[in-house]
């Protein structure tokens, strides 16, 4: 009894420290797609590239779901179309989470994650 009850805590932690939020899983998707390229480090917007940051989680969530279709409303819809396609409902949710909750502009917060441009943790 002792040995199966450390075992089920031994899971537990473990699932409980590798769970990772929704917005933070939409933060890796949204650097390792290289979407900051053309919406901004942080969805902020880049010249005609429209700011994506602090927008409505449900209308950033039905614009890649349409996107993901084939169907878009700018004129950048055909270069965004591949991009909305490789993405899962679950991460176009994680997506919309990130972006919707990001508007952080300070300079520190603005810089892409090591982790995501393959640097080392040293």
């Amino acid at each position: 009894m002792i040995v199966r009850s450390l075992f089920l805590s031994i899971i537990l932690t473990v699932f409980s420290i590798a769970e990772v939020s929704p917005a933070e899983e939409g933060e890796k998707i949204y650097f390792s797609m290289g979407c900051y390229g053309c919406h901004g480090v942080y969805g902020e917007g880049v010249n005609n590239f429209p700011k994506l940051a602090g927008k409505s989680r449900i209308y950033l969530a039905k614009r890649l779901m349409e996107l993901k279709k084939g169907m878009g409303h700018t004129p950048q819809k055909e270069m965004m179309i591949p991009y909305a396609k490789a993405l899962s409902e679950k991460e176009i949710e994680s997506l919309s989470i990130f972006l919707a909750s990001s508007s952080s502009k300070d300079s520190e917060s603005l810089e892409v994650p090591e982790d995501v441009l393959g640097g080392s943790n040293l």
